[in-house]
């Protein structure tokens, strides 16, 4: 059959493969109908930022508070932490977003950025030092974060929130995550560097350090050792990882800075 040579993949990360044309012909629409934006990640990784160009009808997501500067050719709408159209979306998105806010860790609205000219230029940061890493969602392979990672988004991706058991519960970054999906870019940050781990088999990741992961990927949560290491380890509680995929991790954790800081505030 007569071969063509067409992208596939993450457009970041440009691969060739030679597939039939007639065959993959809903695979090439479906890709150049992904959100492709100019983002670029300066300052990593202690103090990163986001700059976001877009064209002029593009859009962009980000967690409310974030926007660092932005050029004078946006229309920004402000929106509850959830997806929703009609009446009964618009309840839908309220539940999720209260939700998100009491339960995960993130902030009650999003802020949406429509461009009204070429080359609108957006910057956006997170309120704690660390890293920013721009993250490739698509449709077979969605991404899961830690609730307070969520930094921003395009409007192809959709976020639904997760429970994560109730052993997660007792865990130190709370009982949900944020399970994006779609077709374009997720950006998640992090306290610290971000550091990526290809896992096939097996891992072990302190709950606080977790940023998000990706792929074929089931997780669990344990002690570190027998109750006597569990207590007296400083470990406590890991999410240990299993199947193959990836893991974000994140190189400090913000429990062990409130830790290390609360002996020192004044009493």
């Amino acid at each position: 059959m007569f071969t063509k040579q067409i992208f596939a993949g993450n457009v970041h990360d440009l691969h060739w493969a030679s597939v039939p044309i007639l065959q993959k012909a809903d695979r090439f629409s479906n890709f150049f109908r992904m959100q492709i934006m100019d983002i670029q990640i300066e300052s990593k990784p202690s103090y990163s930022m986001a700059v976001v160009t877009l064209d002029e009808g593009e859009s962009f997501i980000a967690e409310s508070g974030s926007m660092v500067a932005m050029s004078n050719s946006f229309d920004v709408d402000t929106t509850f932490n959830g997806r929703g159209t009609g009446f009964f979306d618009f309840l839908q998105a309220l539940f999720v977003g209260l939700l998100r806010k009491f339960l995960a860790g993130e902030t009650l609205f999003v802020n949406t950025y429509r461009s009204k000219k070429k080359g609108s230029e957006l910057m956006v940061a997170p309120a704690m030092v660390g890293d920013i890493v721009n993250v490739a969602v698509s449709e077979d392979k969605p991404f899961t974060v830690q609730a307070t990672s969520f930094l921003a988004s395009t409007t192809g991706v959709a976020s639904d929130l997760i429970w994560g058991g109730f052993s997660m519960l007792f865990a130190k970054e709370g009982a949900f995550f944020l399970r994006c999906r779609g077709s374009g870019d997720l950006l998640i940050n992090s306290y610290g560097a971000i550091e990526k781990v290809e896992v096939d088999g097996s891992y072990i990741v302190d709950s606080g350090h977790v940023v998000g992961f990706q792929g074929n990927l089931k997780y669990s949560i344990q002690r570190v050792g027998g109750w006597k290491a569990t207590l007296l380890s400083g470990e406590g509680l890991v999410l240990s990882f299993s199947g193959q995929g990836t893991v974000w991790l994140q190189t400090r954790n913000m429990g062990s800075l409130v830790g290390w800081l609360t002996p020192m505030l004044p009493k």
